[in-house]
């Protein structure tokens, strides 16, 4: 289980971003967190990656198995990224390096945390790409991420996931890249590895929330303000951000819906 017990951090010139912020991810779980920009949604999860160059953690502990990882060196914990613990970023070019081929990129990283050799590696990734219905794989694998469109590099991110098996996902935005049609196709991806892992899905995009999350936090200036199952949460939010947060959805579902009917 990855856990997160009253976490509080603040920028370097002393400004606080998160306030005793406390929440778990189990096996078989999809939490979701939302929350308006700013609101910390990132800084939480540059927290629990290690990307926190630039943070201090004031107090809190980030328990992953019962081991506190803030008492492990940032390499021990960016080591844990991958295998255990994997991202999928809202600017997918943020993923990738910029000169090196996706083959180059996506097998390094298989052959590193499967102990495979290059072929297998090869292998692994061109069906974690099919999985993620990009078949071309061939001009995939062969380009550099600034060949790629967003969407494209959103889904070669969900691939590389596919293809190393993290038991704890991390997604930020991962739909925002995506259109109608991927998006359902990303949403049942999803849907499937939360069989086996824990995800911690932030997003704003409600109909992503309400398909795979039993549960969502909502964050407001560094805290959590809110946290209900999800039904409850659209049904009857509390906080004035929520409730204009669920005005929001009927629209945006109401568009969702009509793509369904055209399609």
């Amino acid at each position: 289980m990855l856990e997160i017990e009253n976490l509080s951090v603040s920028a370097k010139n002393g400004q606080t971003i998160l306030r005793e912020v406390s929440l778990s991810l189990a096996p078989g779980v999809c939490l979701g967190l939302t929350g308006a920009s700013g609101s910390g949604k990132t800084t939480l999860i540059r927290s629990i990656l290690g990307l926190d160059e630039g943070l201090v953690v004031k107090s809190g502990r980030l328990l992953l198995d019962g081991e506190n990882l803030f008492a492990c060196s940032r390499a021990e914990r960016r080591a844990l990224c991958g295998r255990t613990i994997g991202f999928i970023p809202q600017n997918p070019m943020t993923a990738f390096f910029p000169h090196a081929t996706i083959a180059r990129q996506m097998q390094e990283t298989v052959m590193l945390h499967h102990f495979c050799d290059k072929r297998q590696a090869r292998d692994i990734c061109t069906d974690a790409l099919q999985r993620v219905h990009l078949s071309d794989t061939a001009r995939v694998l062969a380009a550099r991420p600034s060949e790629l469109s967003g969407g494209m590099l959103q889904r070669v991110a969900m691939a590389l996931v596919l293809a190393v098996q993290p038991r704890y996902l991390l997604a930020d935005e991962p739909t925002s890249a995506l259109d109608a049609a991927n998006r359902e196709q990303l949403l049942a991806l999803f849907e499937a590895y939360r069989a086996h892992a824990a995800i911690l899905l932030v997003s704003h995009d409600t109909v992503c929330l309400r398909s795979l999350c039993a549960e969502i936090v909502v964050m407001e200036q560094g805290r959590i303000s809110e946290r209900q199952e999800t039904s409850a949460l659209f049904a009857a939010p509390k906080t004035d951000w929520t409730k204009r947060f669920v005005q929001a959805a009927q629209a945006q579902e109401k568009g969702v819906s009509t793509w369904k009917a055209w399609n």
